[in-house]
């Protein structure tokens, strides 16, 4: 297959170049959780929800808390969260919040309408990565935005192997330091993740754009980009699906 010629012919520079990247990645990771919701209790559960907003934010490092727009399952409420201090720092606060009477209430209260839920565990991509990108990274807590805006969640799900996301995130970096010099100058690069916990090898962007409008300009735009279409040829060889979806911050997102 074609996407294992190019892994073969990469593999090892790019995993050799991968270990010395590890020393620059961030230390923390993200937790994607997403509440599937009966579609007539969405409205109650987003009540409840925004009540207790500031006691999740006290307890939990929330960044985007946000509804489906279109691309994906309506009626999910999902949330993003950065723990700056990876996996031990998720348990410790967690391990709070379980101990917090108001919180286990607005849970025990919530959960009739909740349908099912599912939780993912992604590292965020190396340094060089996030620079080729000028991402803003999980330490980003919302500020410096005009607004509220739409993020796009653009997802890739590559083949098993130890060395295919590497590959993916080198010619990936290529790529996009030039598909950002062809955008509409309110799309943003919020972060790029990888699965850590869950279905692993998928590797997700998450952009942020002023509206809808905004992010049709930006894919326009790219398409000028020459390295970027390169790039994009390249990831097409490897990237087994691809997709993309639009969702809405609510109010108290703190990425809005």
């Amino acid at each position: 297959m074609l996407w294992r010629s190019v892994v073969s012919t990469r593999s090892r520079v790019t995993a050799a170049a991968y270990q010395t990247s590890k020393r620059h990645a961030s230390s923390g990771i993200f937790e994607l959780r997403q509440y599937h919701l009966k579609p007539e209790c969405v409205g109650s559960y987003m009540k409840e929800a925004t009540a207790s907003s500031d006691l999740r934010k006290s307890l939990v490092p929330l960044r985007l808390f946000s509804l489906p727009e279109v691309g994906g399952e309506l009626n999910v409420a999902s949330h993003l969260y950065f723990y700056e201090g990876g996996m031990k720092d998720r348990a410790a606060k967690r391990k709070v919040s379980g101990a917090n009477a108001e919180w286990v209430s607005f849970v025990n209260q919530s959960r009739s309408g909740v349908r099912w839920q599912e939780s993912r565990i992604y590292a965020e991509a190396p340094q060089f990565v996030l620079d080729a990108g000028n991402a803003k990274g999980g330490r980003w807590e919302g500020d410096g935005v005009d607004g509220p805006g739409v993020y796009e969640y653009r997802k890739y799900q590559l083949p098993l192997g130890y060395v295919t996301v590497p590959n993916f995130l080198e010619i990936y970096a290529e790529g996009v330091a030039e598909k950002i010099q062809h955008q509409d100058p309110t799309t943003s690069l919020c972060t790029v993740m990888y699965t850590e916990v869950g279905k692993l090898n998928e590797v997700i962007e998450v952009w942020r754009h002023s509206c809808v409008g905004g992010m049709e300009s930006s894919r326009f735009m790219a398409r000028e980009a020459p390295k970027w279409r390169e790039a994009i040829g390249k990831m097409a060889e490897i990237a087994v699906t691809f997709e993309n979806e639009i969702v809405n911050p609510v109010g108290f997102s703190n990425w809005k």
